[in-house]
């Protein structure tokens, strides 16, 4: 870091004291609209229509028709700043007892837990506990067996991590805490297991090919939660299901669009619920016609076993059949389109001298020189999980949050991937086992070298100042337009479990703004 002078201006017949600068970044430092966008480069061999494209993906993420209940989405864990901030039935029992400490099933979720220093962890919501029968063609909510949970009983599971924030995510390298969401898209699997799809030949046969898209992490990871039997779906189901199940019912059916939508808005149906389109159109616009165009009938294996049209729930028309490699690359597409590069981290290595504060300044001094932050919080995107900071190392770390004998982490090693910094402030609460309430007591913890010893950290020595200069800093990573739901952060309506119903916002955005978890104070220790 280059340091500055300060100097004195008179105001009011005093001198008051300005730094010029009290740190300029270095060149290591970029804002993120500098950073290239992860794409592969096959992508229209798939895609036709990227603008469509990115449409689709919204209403995949966003649509609460695809969980197995009718009301379960993407969005229900993703839907604040990408994240989830819901407080009711949130807690998971952890991987020692078995057994919830700090509250029971379906309990609330209070500041007081906080720092968690059990083995309970703060998850994401997700379903309750069923086996999955079939669909109900027409329905947007499934038939299934109830399987009651020994730990949940008639409440939604909630998952054993923390759901991290699609918003940036596109620039990992791989997904989830162990990285099992691969760099390499298959169009099928979450962890590129080669499975095949079914494309449409010159001569009009339809044929299993092997796909293979690289830097598509987002679309890896995106083929996981819908059939989660945790997370989306009665456990038993498949990706021709869902597309048999969304190809019956207009898209975001149960869900208001609002008229300036960034996305959706030309789409919107003249009621103001849903969209004036069919999953198919949106498909076809979308995609190049030979993953789509043909009247092959194909069985549960993928066999094609006839043409014309599929009878019962057990065929599926060759869209129903692909149904998992659009759904992947739409989910991508709508995940490059939401990038926030306008904090005032951004304006500042811009050239905006007076985007931050003289302590932000004094923050991200810290946060890239003696608080070590950057080692593993690298490049304009905040984590060495990006594939444009990769052979840094710290992709992956342990920093000592608890005992591998209460979470042994990645290969046993206690390593769990590293997340973006960016929009921290409102996707509490933090850690991979949500264990800790405020950017506050984030600081705390790497400055006393972790909670167990760990092969990362050291103890840093921080004042009071200086620690909370570091939290200033990191709220300067938030985007104004995330913080309000502004421009391509805009969403339909969503009525998730557990919460009040979220409204539809245009890209104006909302006039109140998203709040940190609980409403805490992030200075608070």
């Amino acid at each position: 870091m280059q340091r500055f002078p300060f100097v004195g201006v008179v105001i009011g017949g005093r001198t008051v004291l300005f730094a010029l600068s009290l740190a300029v970044p270095s060149l290591a430092q970029t804002s993120l609209d500098q950073v290239p966008v992860p794409r592969p480069a096959n992508l229209a061999s798939f895609i036709k229509n990227e603008r469509a494209a990115v449409q689709l993906g919204k209403v995949f993420l966003w649509d609460q028709q695809v969980g197995s209940d009718g009301r379960t989405a993407c969005a229900s864990c993703h839907h604040a700043a990408g994240a989830d901030p819901r407080t009711i039935n949130t807690m998971h029992p952890g991987r020692v007892n078995g057994t919830l400490d700090l509250v029971a099933a379906g309990g609330r979720t209070r500041p007081g837990f906080f720092p968690i220093t059990g083995d309970d962890i703060v998850g994401s919501q997700g379903v309750v506990d069923m086996d999955f029968a079939n669909i109900n063609l027409g329905s947007g909510i499934d038939a299934g067996i109830n399987t009651p949970n020994a730990v949940f009983g008639p409440h939604a599971q909630v998952t054993g991590r923390q759901a991290p924030t699609y918003i940036n995510s596109v620039y990992q390298e791989v997904f989830f805490w162990d990285g099992r969401a691969a760099n390499t898209f298959d169009g099928r699997t979450v962890g590129n297991a080669g499975v095949p799809v079914l494309q449409v030949q010159a001569d009009g046969s339809v044929i299993p090919v092997p796909v293979a898209l690289l830097d598509s992490a987002a679309a890896s990871q995106s083929v996981g939660p819908p059939n989660s039997d945790v997370e989306m779906a009665w456990a038993g189901r498949s990706f021709p299901d869902i597309g048999k199940k969304l190809l019956a019912l207009r898209p975001l059916g149960t869900q208001r669009v609002h008229p300036q939508d960034s996305a959706l808005g030309s789409l919107r149906h003249p009621s103001g619920v849903g969209l004036k389109v069919s999953f198919a159109k949106m498909i076809q616009d979308a995609f190049v016609d030979s993953w789509w165009d043909s009247n092959v009938i194909t069985d549960r294996a993928g066999n094609v076993i006839g043409r014309g049209t599929p009878v019962g729930l057990d065929q599926f028309s060759l869209t129903e059949a692909n149904f998992s490699l659009f759904w992947g690359l739409a989910v991508q597409m709508y995940e490059s389109a939401t990038i926030s590069p306008n904090t005032p981290f951004d304006r500042f290595v811009r050239g905006d001298a007076g985007a931050l504060t003289a302590r932000q300044q004094l923050g991200m001094d810290l946060f890239f020189g003696r608080a070590n932050c950057d080692h593993c919080h690298g490049g304009a995107e905040f984590t060495n999980a990006s594939v444009n900071v990769g052979g840094n190392g710290r992709m992956f770390a342990n920093t000592g949050v608890e005992p591998l004998a209460e979470d042994a982490g990645r290969l046993g090693t206690g390593e769990f991937k590293t997340p973006t910094v960016r929009n921290t402030e409102l996707t509490g609460p933090y850690m991979h086992n949500g264990a800790l309430l405020t950017l506050r007591q984030v600081v705390d913890f790497y400055d006393r070298g972790g909670n167990v010893p760990n092969p990362e950290l050291s103890p840093l020595g921080l004042s009071n100042g200086e620690k909370d200069a570091l939290v200033d800093f990191m709220i300067a990573l938030t985007d104004e337009d995330v913080r309000f739901q502004r421009g391509v952060f805009d969403h339909p309506s969503l009525n998730p479990v557990n919460r009040s119903p979220v409204p539809a916002l245009g890209a104006q955005g909302a006039t109140v703004p998203l709040r940190p978890f609980l409403g805490v104070d992030q200075f608070r220790p």
